[in-house]
């Protein structure tokens, strides 16, 4: 992961868990923030959470240009570019995909 730009924020080798940083990405007129949680037991779990900068209205305080919220779902363009770069890693590794949805 820190290959594709992410920095390890959290890591509990005991748990077999391991959290990034947020690395930004400019889509659109917005700018997301993805951050990446991997979980590793007889598999490996990817998850994501994410942010995203919001420009605000009015002529305030320029230390208030931005508004960043939590968002509990992103873009599937986003989550699929992210995912398919980190994929495409495990797949030249050897790892096999299972399908884990119902």
């Amino acid at each position: 992961m820190e290959n594709e730009g992410y920095s390890i924020k959290e890591y509990a080798p005991e748990d077999k868990f391991l959290n990034t940083e947020y690395k930004k990405f400019s889509w659109g007129k917005n700018e997301y923030q993805f951050s990446i949680i991997a979980h590793v037991t007889d598999r490996i779990t990817l998850s994501g959470r994410g942010k995203l900068d919001l420009p605000t209205s009015g002529m305030g305080n320029p230390n208030d240009i931005m508004e960043t919220q939590i968002l509990e779902k992103l873009p599937y363009r986003l989550q699929r570019t992210v995912f398919s770069k980190i994929e495409a890693k495990f797949d030249s590794l050897g790892f096999q995909k299972s399908k884990h949805w119902p």
